[in-house]
């Protein structure tokens, strides 16, 4: 619903599109004594039953008389249609129809309802498999394939509830009816996902079915209490792309920004580079986050569970490095952990000194690989390291109630939330609460111990001008990270790039360690013996410059 759009309206709305919906209809006005108070900010995508279905959306309407609708659909001829009443039989057709978007509507009368209504015809996969043989020969091995038969094994197969999501097009006039008349629009198809292709398969080069990658399409069918996968992912931080780097995906520096952050925080670009298509335009770069389709790969069954396209596990080293001479192409480990793409520490090294480590060495710090390790020892590792999902394991724990209901649904673990019920895997409840809290409290200790003997450094034993120009700031970053400036104000800065020459090595390693600690943001739980090596190994080499002369 329109988060704007009057709770009476969006009522009229819901019972229309119900009374509508063989049709494929959507209604966008509400009756207010005039036609309508347009759902102008009404998104392109909604969650439907059955993936992309063409219910046109109408997007804006003009003022006065006549005045002009605008609308969004998949495919014409379109029909715009008024009544006064709603009742059946007082639809009427307002010119003739259309492929166009835009109509203008004559305003002789101005009360009452409008509608644009569709009926485009459905192929099936089997018309698909001409032209597109490699896509359709690997769908055929998914689950997506076999929809149907799953609701025949429960004797569901003529349940009306249940087969939009199952079949092609059920309920409307030209998808799928039942398995003798329509057989080939069973289970779930191509035009699931990319809308009706009739029209596609007649004239190829002339209609093309879209390419969506919002998790939308999948939201129709992947959510309610028997399988809330979609619901739990809109409550996730993988529903956006992070503000700053929206914006900058949207600056003159777009391309740039596209190929540096965009391979993590835009499904956009991410699916582009994968694919070695071009780069998306900035506006979808900046509005398509980490959806359904950046993990899973929705044509074809994979080597791994779910369609995912990475593994759940893996211990390969990787850093994945954002400077302008290295390219996604040339980086990509399709090895490495599903998780660990994205949430690995960046490129980042001891050396850097413009900025502190990037938010996200969570696979690194799991794995053992990274920061500096005290030498000549072999450092520990946590258990965690060699789990069979790894971060799924805790992260993507999903479970199932005897009986699921709305009260008692379902868990995906698509909300990538961790709770003690995760542990309880593994560890009995009282000993997992008890290593989650002494883990975190005795890291949080020596990240503390580290940042005060930095601090201590920096105010006694730094080079007097970075001492008299920076205080206890002389041992950071030029960009100092959150532990000395946790609100971030840009004002606040470190030594510059050039006065970090007088920062010791030592120290430079020191910070470099506590920070990557700090962005793991577990506090020890994802690899505590390492962490704790890594905090230690810090803590002496401050140490030993404090002694210094």
């Amino acid at each position: 619903m329109n988060r704007g759009e009057p709770q009476c309206g969006a009522e009229v709305r819901r019972a229309a599109r119900r009374a509508w919906r063989k049709w494929a209809v959507l209604a966008a006005v509400v009756f207010t004594g005039g036609l309508g108070t347009a759902a102008s900010a009404e998104p392109a995508l909604k969650p439907e039953p059955g993936g992309l279905v063409p219910h046109p959306v109408i997007t804006n309407r003009t003022t006065g008389r006549p005045f002009t609708i605008q609308w969004r659909g998949l495919a014409g001829p379109y029909q715009v249609e008024r009544s006064q009443t709603l009742l059946p039989g007082s639809w009427k057709p307002v010119g003739a129809p259309t492929f166009d978007t835009t109509v203008s509507v004559p305003g002789d009368d101005p009360r009452g309802f409008l509608r644009v209504k569709t009926n485009p015809a459905y192929a099936g996969a089997e018309t698909c498999l001409d032209c597109h043989p490699a896509i359709h020969n690997s769908w055929s091995q998914t689950v997506h394939a076999g929809a149907l038969r799953t609701l025949e094994a429960i004797g569901q197969d003529r349940n009306a509830t249940c087969l939009p999501c199952h079949t092609v097009g059920h309920g409307l006039d030209t998808g799928f009816t039942d398995p003798s008349s329509t057989p080939l629009l069973a289970s779930v198809q191509c035009e699931n996902c990319h809308g009706p292709a009739f029209d596609h398969a007649q004239d190829p080069l002339g209609t093309r079915p879209p390419i969506v990658r919002a998790a939308e399409v999948c939201g129709g069918c992947h959510n309610g209490f028997h399988h809330p996968t979609y619901d739990e992912w809109m409550t996730s931080k993988h529903t956006e792309v992070t503000p700053t780097v929206a914006a900058s995906l949207l600056s003159t520096n777009s391309v740039a920004r596209m190929q540096a952050c965009g391979p993590c925080h835009s499904g956009a670009v991410r699916l582009a580079l994968l694919a070695n298509r071009p780069l998306p335009s900035p506006e979808e770069a900046a509005s398509t986050a980490i959806t359904c389709a950046v993990c899973h790969n929705p044509h074809q069954q994979t080597a791994n569970p779910s369609q995912l396209r990475n593994p759940i596990r893996s211990t390969d080293a990787f850093s994945y490095s954002t400077a302008a001479t290295n390219s996604f192409a040339a980086q990509y480990k399709p090895a490495v952990n599903v998780c660990g793409q994205c949430h690995n520490m960046r490129g980042a090294t001891w050396q850097d000194t413009d900025r502190y480590p990037h938010y996200s060495p969570q696979y690194n710090i799991m794995i053992g690989n990274a920061g500096l390790a005290p030498e000549g020892i072999t450092v520990p590792q946590s258990k965690h390291r060699d789990q069979p999902r790894q971060c799924a394991g805790c992260h993507v724990h999903g479970h199932e109630p005897a009986s699921p209901s709305a009260a008692n649904p379902v868990y995906k673990g698509h909300d990538f939330q961790v709770s003690l019920q995760t542990c309880t895997q593994c560890h009995d409840e009282i000993v997992a609460e008890l290593l989650w809290s002494s883990a975190q409290a005795r890291v949080q200790a020596m990240m503390n111990k580290v940042q005060s003997q930095l601090e201590t450094w920096a105010a006694t034993k730094s080079d007097p001008a970075l001492r008299t120009k920076y205080g206890k700031l002389a041992w950071e970053y030029n960009t100092p990270g959150h532990l000395s400036n946790p609100a971030g104000d840009a004002a606040i800065r470190g030594p510059t790039r050039q006065e970090q020459v007088q920062v010791p090595d030592a120290i430079k390693q020191a910070r470099f360690n506590l920070y990557l600690v700090y962005q793991d943001k577990s506090k020890g739980v994802h690899n505590r013996p390492y962490v704790l090596s890594l905090l230690t190994n810090a803590l002496d080499k401050v140490t030993l410059e404090l002694q210094n002369p």
